[in-house]
């Protein structure tokens, strides 16, 4: 028997941010809190320290999210003149405060430390092993996790694909209420009458983003002004959330063809890539006739990725069977490329990225029996690597 689980209790999934952007200096305009939260997704967090500071959330900015259920150590950028010296929030520890002239901006990591308590049949020596084959058979699938769609409602990828295919109405009723996923009996009674006088009385305090959708709504505000309570960074999440949904998509065909994450074709996009296997967006090389050898040799000497699209209004379509793995997805999905121009709310646009289809860890290692402690760039996910592991 194989698979495995990951203790309930928060402090047996711990992970820490390491940023090269945060760096102190003096008379910087910006604040920077190193913080240690248990049991804090970070968008609620952000609101309570608004909150508690007095200010706007807008005015404070963060490197990275994670998911409520662990302790997570993160950076915090603050743009205001008086801070308390003190910050006394349930279940939150400062760990370092300093000054810097540089904002803090979602994406500005390094990457991540985790350190994981597992169950699992597997013994630490059939853990090593398999992460050993797994290392010589290319290397592991960069996939998103099942976090990126949401851990606690699956359904954020939905949301966005609503959101760029049918409107705002659509995409704020499947936020709210989703027969299939959800459970809650406020939520499948809303679902069936769609009555928010009646039943936002029944949604609970604690949900203050759905509650506020349906006070914009009541108050005879339109489906997109009901999507404009949620912050800027929530909204955009949507539309990534369906790009991510789509990128594992053309995962799961990379692997049908070549099962090997450092295989390279031509029409192929790679980019080299640092010891945390983080990609330089800005040292794009498409694989032709003439250096398909040497990209190679790259990819297995662990010098390059092999990149996927994050689809979005600018992305080009590749040559070869890359291009044409993208084209039958959007082609299934009933999308085009300009599907993710939102005409009415730009700011939920998305332009496109490109994302490593293929990761190794740092110091991956069992300290203690049932313990996993390892090192990941930015954006890649520790289920993503379990998983292949431990499944």
């Amino acid at each position: 028997m194989s698979g495995y689980t990951i203790k309930m209790e928060p402090g047996d999934f711990q992970v820490s941010e390491i940023s090269e952007y945060a760096k102190p200096e003096t008379d910087g305009k910006y604040t920077i809190l190193r913080i240690r939260l248990t049991n804090w997704e970070t968008n609620h967090f952000i609101t309570e320290l608004a909150r508690y500071i007095g200010i706007s959330r807008k005015r404070i900015t963060y490197a990275g999210t994670k998911d409520k259920r662990a302790v997570t150590t993160q950076y915090f950028c603050i743009n205001a003149e008086r801070i308390p010296e003190r910050i006394n929030i349930r279940d939150c520890e400062v760990m370092e405060r300093f000054k810097s002239n540089r904002m803090l901006n979602l994406g500005d990591l390094t990457g991540n430390e985790f350190k994981i308590r597992i169950e699992t049949d597997l013994s630490d020596e059939d853990i090593m092993n398999r992460y050993g084959r797994i290392l010589n058979e290319g290397g592991f699938w960069n996939n998103f996790g099942i976090q990126r769609f949401g851990s606690i409602r699956y359904n954020t990828h939905i949301v966005g694909r609503k959101l760029i295919k049918e409107g705002f109405e659509s995409a704020v009723k499947e936020y709210l209420a989703d027969p299939i996923i959800d459970t809650e009996q406020y939520r499948l009674d809303l679902s069936r009458e769609w009555n928010y006088r009646e039943f936002i009385r029944k949604f609970p305090e604690h949900l203050q983003f759905e509650r506020a959708m349906m006070h914009e709504l009541l108050s005879g505000k339109s489906y997109g002004d009901a999507m404009d309570v949620l912050p800027r960074s929530l909204k955009i999440m949507f539309v990534h959330a369906y790009q991510s949904y789509l990128f594992n998509k053309i995962l799961i065909e990379r692997k049908k063809l070549f099962g090997n994450p450092a295989e390279v074709v031509q029409g192929d996009i790679v980019s080299p890539v640092n010891s945390y296997w983080n990609i330089d967006e800005n040292r794009l090389i498409e694989v032709d006739s003439f250096n398909t050898e040497r990209i190679r040799t790259l990819s297995g000497e662990g010098k390059v990725s092999v990149l996927a699209p994050l689809i979005g209004t600018e992305t080009k379509l590749q040559k070869g069977i890359p291009g044409e793995i993208v084209q039958s997805i959007m082609e299934e999905e009933q999308i085009t490329f300009n599907s993710f121009k939102i005409r009415d709310k730009p700011e939920m646009s998305s332009t496109g990225n490109y994302r490593g289809i293929r990761f190794l860890p740092i110091n991956f290692k069992i300290p203690e029996p049932r313990i996993i402690q390892f090192t990941l760039g930015k954006g890649i996910y520790a289920t993503t690597l379990l998983d292949q592991i431990l499944e």
